[in-house]
């Protein structure tokens, strides 16, 4: 016969035990019903989302130390098993201005993450290499560095040094995350406000 108790668990601890899950699982769906995005799902009459679901499988966060994910408890830590963000994971109850989307899991990468930064590195460098150098992003990424640097052309030997400033080898670490470089920021066209 299957049983929640554990073994020599008395009935008193078997009791405080499920009791604290309890508060447990109310805290997770008081979090998931406050949150912004599910009470606009909840609103919206196309989509099949009503409270009862929601209260039996809540939508929560899964924290992890670089990073979290947003989706049902099961959904999540089996989409993040394989994720290296660090210590983790952590089920806590969704924030009230937490991303929640209807069709998938959401994974927000924290600023100041080695996982994000890697990231953002390896999309500006592609930015500045441009349309015909920007494979060199993912080359590096695949290849090892002798075959990698054995690869290149003069032409694209050529772009690295002229557009970040950097040798082919350092191209290469930065692709990997192994060095993170000053790159130019991004040009951004601002908004003028000409009154009304």
């Amino acid at each position: 016969m299957r049983t929640l108790r554990f073994d020599g668990e008395t009935d008193d601890e078997f009791r405080n035990r499920a009791e604290r899950a309890g508060q447990i699982a109310r805290l997770l769906v008081e979090g998931c019903l406050r949150n912004r995005d599910v009470r606009e799902l909840i609103a919206d009459p196309i989509l099949p989302y009503t409270e009862e679901p929601l209260r039996r499988w809540p939508i929560v966060r899964i924290e992890y130390e670089q990073a979290f994910a947003v989706g049902t408890i099961g959904e999540c830590l089996d989409a993040t098993k394989h994720k290296h963000w660090g210590d983790g994971p952590w089920i806590l109850p969704l924030e009230p201005d937490d991303p929640v989307s209807a069709e998938r899991i959401l994974y927000v990468y924290k600023p100041e993450s080695l996982y994000n930064r890697r990231f953002e590195q390896r999309r500006r460098l592609k930015e500045l290499l441009g349309k015909k150098h920007r494979p060199l992003v993912g080359k590096a990424m695949r290849m090892r560095k002798k075959d990698y640097l054995a690869g290149l052309t003069t032409d694209d030997v050529r772009a690295v040094r002229e557009r970040i400033k950097v040798e082919p080898g350092d191209l290469w670490r930065a692709a990997r995350g192994k060095l993170f470089l000053v790159l130019p920021p991004r040009i951004v066209q601002l908004e003028f406000d000409f009154g009304d």
